[in-house]
């Protein structure tokens, strides 16, 4: 910048800071790397709450950066690179690291204190030995569980699929580095470590788990007791929530916070550079007294050779924000909107410079409401587009709406007349090349003044192209001895300023921003008042942008929860070969939906794709809880010969609720980090899809621990009965 600062012309400052994308990406990883590190905080407290002794909680800690670092090794491996997504998968799962050692490392240090109480009649190493396989299958189950249940999202296309792509990568080889870690490194450590002496010092439960057990064993009697009470109780838990999905707003992807912003501003067809300067001048001095923004700029107009570039009565209006400001993007560009409001004259649409790109991506308008206007005849298609506007209008949250600019402008047409042009042994493509040459500029190489090089056009001179009689004398190089005027006649009619096609028909934009929650809900609204209205003959509608975007995600998603539940059940399945079983396992999954919509309503009441994504993993992670309550009981009275009677159903889920509150806890309190400050750069997809984890993981847990047994007791005795022995998963 200190070399090209010199070599600018006097008056002419170069900022270096207006829009710099590095600023949005550094603070983007900086965020999830720091919600990463406090995650981690969080486990660490939790294990020492629970577990009160140092040697189980370092044990169980390994897991976290043995899981960073084979993670590390992987994407090194297959060059994949480190983004806010890959670390977002790391932060998500960071909880879900230590669950699998938790469970390992809780069942060896249990059986190692029977084994002192009992006489020590077995070898330490194979209490250890038969302890790690006692809940092995259900390590291995219950990751493979989480892996299927995500493996369909790797499917997904578009811009969604990339994101999440990144995310599920780092998710799922953390997560399976970490059931490695606990199958081999944790049993090896407990060998080493989880000595005589230690095992004296902690011959009883922790005073917190003993008061929990106290606590919930009534309860769970009651529940097996009462179990119809129960049933019905959680029924209407979920049906509220679930009317509380379909009656919630719907979004798309979630949008980015990237510290600034962009106004596009669209004068009326033919307005002179000048004036559009001015007028985005006046603008600018209202913008600047918005609290929050830095620094304002405009480009108005472009040269013609830029393929970017726009027209005089355009201009893109970047705006800086303050340091510190980020989170009150919402409110700064509600206070733009009040200005922009207070503007004649002009059409705007506000947004984000990365988002406008997204939006180009998925729509071509730089818009994030587009309903593009298909017919054959101009006139048609304009009153459709008045339709359309004046039903966008009538939708809250519905903001700038506006139809492409299509305005009646003085042209030049040129008429070649072909017999002429045989004279001159020339043809209309040549005189078209000719003037596409002289009009729009030809590059043919490159001159350095001083550090600089400047590139060489040669086009016609201003004054050329300024009138008829010019026109007329134009030379053209395919036409030795004749002009422009000599190809044919040259007329001054009208004609529109912008004639666009796409799928080879004529298309007209309307487009609009939004400023709320529910943007398919605003845009859904208004596509149904119009299909009851009547459009003129051979114009068709298309509803494009996030609407689109989201209806066809949310069809893909669905798609691909259904896939994860079957496969969920397949797996189940494998492993219990009882039909009965599997329901009863999966009866944990439905109630996901009670905390998780809670907290989607506590934190705004709108579900974006990354809440859907958050349900999504839930399947997978909260069968772990009822593979570990049902698979200790199937253990009780298969192998330990024990009744089937609610006094056992009881002992196996005390002897599990230890792992279960454990894994759950720590799972969920290291997302803490991720919900807090959710509109801070990089956090904009983990926070509703940590929200949804938090929320449902609660709920599911809670409800699991008094559910799966009272069910398991009422349906459950035949099929313990009848798999005995034949069990894949040797529970």
């Amino acid at each position: 910048f200190t070399s090209l600062s010199s070599s600018l012309p006097e008056g002419v400052v170069l900022h270096q800071d207006l829009f710099r994308q590095e600023n949005f990406i550094r603070a983007g990883l900086g965020n999830v790397e720091r919600a990463l590190l406090d995650g981690t905080i969080l486990v660490i407290i939790v294990l020492i709450i629970f577990l009160m002794n140092v040697r189980m909680t370092m044990i169980t800690l390994v897991a976290i950066p043995l899981s960073i670092l084979v993670t590390a090794i992987v994407f090194k491996s297959f060059g994949l690179s480190v983004n806010v997504m890959t670390l977002g998968g790391i932060a998500v799962a960071v909880g879900e690291l230590v669950d699998d050692a938790i469970v390992d490392v809780e069942n060896i240090f249990r059986r190692l204190r029977l084994w002192m109480i009992g006489g020590k009649k077995e070898s330490r190493e194979g209490v250890i030995l038969s302890s790690s396989m006692e809940v092995r299958n259900s390590i291995v189950y219950a990751t493979a569980l989480v892996a299927i249940v995500f493996l369909p999202v790797f499917f997904l296309p578009g811009i969604e699929g990339r994101l999440l792509i990144s995310l599920g990568t780092a998710y799922l080889v953390s997560v399976a580095a970490s059931m490695v870690v606990a199958l081999t490194v944790v049993p090896v450590l407990s060998a080493l470590f989880l000595n005589d002496k230690s095992l004296e010092k902690h011959q009883q439960e922790t005073k917190i788990v003993q008061k929990i057990k106290q606590r919930i064993t009534p309860w769970i009697y009651w529940c097996i007791y009462n179990v119809k009470k129960l049933i019905a109780v959680v029924v209407v838990a979920i049906l509220i929530t679930a009317g509380m999905y379909f009656f919630a707003g719907k979004e798309g992807i979630p949008p980015f916070n990237e510290g600034s912003l962009v106004v596009m501003l669209f004068l009326p067809p033919g307005t002179a550079l000048s004036t559009t300067n001015d007028y985005v001048i006046r603008l600018q001095k209202e913008l600047l007294e918005v609290k929050g923004i830095r620094q304002v700029s405009n480009i108005a107009g472009r040269a013609v050779a830029d393929p970017h570039g726009g027209s005089p009565n355009s201009s893109e209006v970047q705006i800086a924000l303050k340091p510190g400001f980020e989170g009150e993007r919402d409110r700064i560009m509600h206070d733009i909107q009040m200005v922009l409001d207070r503007f004649e004259g002009a059409d705007f649409s506000l947004g984000q410079p990365i988002t406008h790109r997204v939006e180009m991506l998925l729509s071509g308008v730089r818009a994030p409401i587009v309903v593009k206007v298909f017919g054959d005849n101009p006139s048609d298609m304009e009153n459709a587009a008045k339709q359309v506007l004046s039903e966008l209008q009538k939708q809250p949250g519905i903001k700038n709406p506006r139809i492409q600019q299509n305005t009646v402008v003085p042209e030049f047409r040129i008429y070649v007349d072909r017999n002429r042009l045989a004279e001159y042994g020339v043809s209309s493509g040549q005189v078209a090349n000719d003037l596409e040459m002289g009009l729009m500029g030809d590059k043919f190489g490159q001159v350095r003044l001083g550090p600089s090089s400047i590139n060489v056009v040669a086009r016609y001179d201003a004054e050329s192209k300024g009138s008829m009689a010019s026109l007329r004398d134009l030379s053209l190089p395919s036409m030795e001895v004749g002009s422009l005027g000599n190809a044919g006649d040259i007329r001054i009619e009208g004609g529109l300023n912008s004639v666009d096609h796409e799928g080879g028909k004529r298309v007209l934009v309307v487009s609009a921003n939004y400023q709320g929650k529910d943007v398919v809900g605003a845009v859904g609204n208004a596509k149904t008042a119009l299909e009851s209205q009547k459009l003129p003959v051979g114009v068709t509608l298309s509803f494009e942008g996030n609407y689109k975007s989201q209806k066809e995600s949310s069809r893909r998603l669905a798609l691909v929860f259904a896939v994860g539940i079957v496969m969920i059940f397949g797996v189940l399945y494998y492993a219990f070969k009882s039909m009965s079983i599997v329901l009863l396992i999966m009866t944990n999954i439905p109630t996901v939906f009670i905390g998780g919509m809670i907290g989607v309503w506590l934190t705004g009441g709108s579900v974006n794709l990354a809440h859907l994504v958050g349900f999504i993993s839930l399947a997978g992670i909260v069968s772990r809880n009822g593979i570990m309550l049902i698979g200790q009981s199937l253990s009780l009275v298969q192998k330990e010969g024990l009744p089937f009677a609610p006094e056992t159903i009881v002992r196996a889920t005390l002897d599990r609720v230890v792992p279960v509150l454990i894994t759950s806890l720590v799972t969920s309190l290291a997302l803490i980090p991720l919900m807090i400050g959710g509109g801070e750069p990089g956090k904009e997809m983990l926070q509703p899809l940590a929200t949804v984890i938090f929320g449902g993981l609660i709920s599911s847990t809670i409800i699991s621990l008094f559910l799966t047994p009272a069910l398991f007791y009422c349906f459950g005795k035949k099929a313990a009965t009848e798999t005995k022995g034949e069990t894949s998963s040797g529970f």
